[in-house]
């Protein structure tokens, strides 16, 4: 007898057979709604963990905000802002490949732990060097230096964890609740920030950054799931010359990773001197400039949204022209005006258009990457994204400094509008070099 099949689930079907039960959390049917279309949010430890995530995202931009706004006080200087700003990213450019083999050679858990508490103590100390008014821009740049090599570690391992303690059916959906918690930290941080500074001092957001680690420390300490078996006889240097090798071969990967990199020069860097856009051009106080930085994380976390609906809706090519177009008009614009209430809505534009390239490119990249590589990929991917922002933030400094923050900004985004249009030009012949190296890895 035949074997009848089963008709396909619908799309409000396909999380109903599992093994979450809604009555887990009774009365709070818009929660059960946000579960049922968020399946990696059905996990307990799963949302342990990405709620600890926010608290400390929350917490490291109120210390991006209060260090931007403490350097700009003791030296006047905006390029002095950038260098701050760059030695935090300075590192990467040295640890961060060695930190993708750490990564992969330690258990990540164990790696996140130490780089966390690591972080929590910076925090404490640059907090009470500022409290107690020792402090100077040397101590900042140590400290930065410092932070900067934690994170090269501390990046490759938050990305490999999220997909050790999740499913591979429910990765894409937790990379979205990432990048919505890294979008929320961005819009209540600089909120925080610019109340605390105003209340309780520049030195008190640093020890409250320096707290909210213990959210997430204490998340993963309560994560029970156990360790991927892990391989203690990696060799360092031809892991990493493998991966380099693969993703340069790779026309796709190859030629988003050199757009990343413009873009960490060119794009992101334009946060760095809000702090002198708020107090030059702007004419307002911390809470002014903490709202120009929330502006942003509320693009970024509705850029979250849009993407996802678009995605399967329109290419991803068209989402990423789209986003890149938004964020250089937007920015540009932004230069032509003394309005701050006008400035908040273009500062919203660039953080929705920025943050839906980084979306859509991050996606691209981890579905080409094939999944031998996929870690080396991914590390590469986040050493050009995180390293190469340090010669932004000196150039941006630079530029600012001589020129002024109007004219430094309205050359990045030239080049970005151009590096667009580029790419919109060669999108056929980079699509047939795809083609030809797809054909040669078949045969």
């Amino acid at each position: 007898m035949p074997i009848k099949k089963r008709k396909a689930f619908k799309p409000t079907e396909k999380f109903i057979i599992s093994q979450f039960s809604t009555h887990t959390i009774p009365g709070f049917g818009w929660a059960k709604r946000i579960l049922r279309g968020v399946p990696a949010l059905r996990e307990k430890e799963v949302r342990r963990f990405f709620f600890g995530q926010l608290i400390s995202n929350i917490g490291s931009w109120m210390q991006i905000v209060a260090l931007g706004w403490l350097v700009f006080q003791i030296t006047s200087s905006a390029f002095w802002v950038g260098v701050v700003a760059a030695c935090s990213s300075l590192p990467a450019v040295f640890f961060s490949l060695f930190g993708g083999w750490i990564v992969d050679h330690f258990p990540k858990k164990k790696v996140l732990i130490i780089a966390h508490t690591s972080s929590m103590v910076l925090a404490f100390i640059l907090g009470l060097l500022t409290i107690t008014d020792n402090i100077n821009v040397t101590a900042i740049i140590i400290i930065s230096l410092l932070g900067g090599v934690i994170n090269s570690i501390y990046t490759p391992a938050h990305f490999s964890y999220i997909s050790e303690i999740i499913h591979k059916d429910k990765l894409s959906s937790a990379m979205s609740i990432n990048a919505s918690v890294s979008s929320l930290g961005r819009i209540f941080g600089p909120v925080f920030a610019g109340f605390y500074i105003k209340v309780g001092g520049i030195g008190g957001a640093f020890i409250i950054n320096g707290l909210s680690f213990l959210a997430v420390i204490v998340a993963l300490l309560l994560i029970k799931k156990p360790s991927i078996s892990i391989d203690k006889h990696l060799n360092p240097l031809q892991s990493i010359k493998e991966g380099l090798i693969y993703s340069l071969s790779n026309p796709m990967i190859r030629s988003i990773i050199l757009y990343v990199g413009a873009a960490s020069i060119f794009a992101w860097s334009y946060t760095t001197i809000i702090p002198v856009i708020a107090k030059d051009i702007f004419h307002t106080d911390a809470t002014g400039m903490s709202n120009l930085y929330s502006a942003v994380g509320i693009g970024s976390i509705v850029a979250t949204f849009l993407t996802a609906y678009f995605s399967s809706r329109v290419s991803k090519l068209a989402i990423f022209l789209a986003g890149n177009t938004i964020f250089s008009v937007s920015i540009f614009l932004f230069t032509f005006t003394q309005s701050l209430n006008l400035g908040l809505i273009y500062m919203f534009l660039s953080g929705l258009g920025l943050v839906t390239v980084n979306i859509v490119l991050g996606t691209i990249v981890q579905q080409m990457a094939d999944p031998h590589y996929r870690g080396r990929v991914a590390s590469i991917y986040f050493l050009v994204f995180g390293g190469v922002i340090f010669l932004g933030n000196l150039e941006i400094g630079y530029l600012a400094e001589h020129f002024g923050s109007p004219f430094a900004l309205r050359i990045n985004t030239i080049i970005m509008l151009v590096v667009g249009i580029y790419i919109l030009v060669v999108k056929n012949k980079l699509r047939e070099s795809q083609k030809v190296y797809n054909s040669k890895l078949e045969h």
